[in-house]
């Protein structure tokens, strides 16, 4: 057998001197198909689906990040307007189109913040004209909205970065790693922040109803 016969593993010399067509060799390359992108259509759909499955946890997470009742309609359809935008760049990484909402959330619900300090149109922040909206006169839905603007009123005292980290552990029910990704921060970081927002929150909340109480007794008077 010649040399070159000396560097071919006995297997394959045997396929060759036989005249069988060998197996091809192992490129690494699991398959030549190129995937197919989404056309306009698919991606509206997709759109569409997301819209729907999320619109409720985009509303909410405004108003809790600080967004007043009058202005939520509007940041809600800003948000989607800007991930309608972007949605081509959306790629899942494993939870959904949820995380990524929130960072575009997050962003407006700062971007409206840092508007109304620089162009305030109620000297409280907006509190007495949500009180106002309260339309059916049932203690029970009146107990509820007071119970959420105390809600709303101790979350705008605490830092935007740390109240995020708060509401998505507390409101939204994600775990501490699940908020780290979705904030693309360090997992110890996203436990110190809960832990001081919750101190933050109680003694705002104490804070808060001390005060009410006290301005309700007053009003008896």
């Amino acid at each position: 057998m010649s040399a070159a016969y000396d560097s071919v593993p006995l297997a394959r010399a045997a396929a060759i001197l036989s005249g069988e067509t060998p197996e091809p060799p192992q490129s690494g390359i699991k398959s030549l198909l190129v995937p197919r992108e989404p056309t306009a259509a698919e991606r509206a759909r997709s759109f569409r689906v997301a819209y729907d499955a999320h619109v409720s946890f985009v509303w909410r997470n405004l108003r809790r990040l600080g967004v007043m009742d009058r202005d939520v309609e509007d940041k809600c359809q800003e948000v989607f307007v800007v991930a309608h935008r972007r949605w081509a760049e959306f790629s899942d990484r494993g939870h959904g189109p949820r995380a990524w909402l929130f960072q575009i959330v997050l962003r407006v619900a700062a971007d409206t913040r840092r508007h109304r300090r620089r162009h305030p149109v109620d000297p409280d922040g907006g509190i007495a004209q949500d009180r106002q909206s309260i339309e059916a006169p049932q203690a029970v839905v009146v107990a509820r909205k007071q119970a959420l603007d105390l809600l709303d009123r101790a979350l705008g005292s605490i830092d935007l970065a740390r109240r995020a980290v708060l509401v998505l552990h507390e409101i939204e029910q994600m775990t501490a790693p699940e908020i780290a990704r979705t904030l693309e921060i360090p997992l110890n970081t996203v436990y110190s922040r809960l832990r001081v927002a919750r101190l933050e929150l109680d003694a705002e909340l104490a804070r808060l109803s001390s005060a009410d109480t006290a301005r309700d007794e007053e009003g008896r008077r």
